[in-house]
């Protein structure tokens, strides 16, 4: 069973996340203005299990970069789920109109 909260749509973009003093680079692949889904080549250390993990969103239409504390949901496979758990209400409205042009753009939006 899935649980949604908003609109998701597939996307891709580069993505930061800072757990402790690891920083790890990977791909934004499902976006909402909840939360996101990372595509991650490395796990980080094991001892390191932060109950929130900064981001760093890069969106391709956006010169600025969107940050946002978020925690971690699940993992399956090479992929890591997020809410986010704080972000200002412009970068969430930033995240809303990026799922617009993807719905503009023909990709698909659950």
């Amino acid at each position: 069973m899935e649980r949604r909260i908003g609109l998701r749509g597939r996307t891709d973009f580069s993505v930061v996340a800072h757990y402790g003093n690891q920083t790890i680079r990977c791909r934004g692949v499902e976006i909402s203005a909840t939360g996101i889904v990372l595509e991650r080549r490395q796990r980080p250390d094991e001892d390191v299990t932060p109950i929130f993990v900064p981001v760093e969103l890069n969106l391709p239409e956006r010169l600025r970069t969107i940050r946002a504390m978020a925690r971690p949901v699940r993992w399956y496979g090479s992929l890591q789920a997020f809410r986010f758990v704080k972000m200002s209400d412009a970068d969430r409205l930033t995240l809303a109109e990026h799922l617009d042009l993807l719905q503009l753009r023909g990709r698909a939006l659950a």
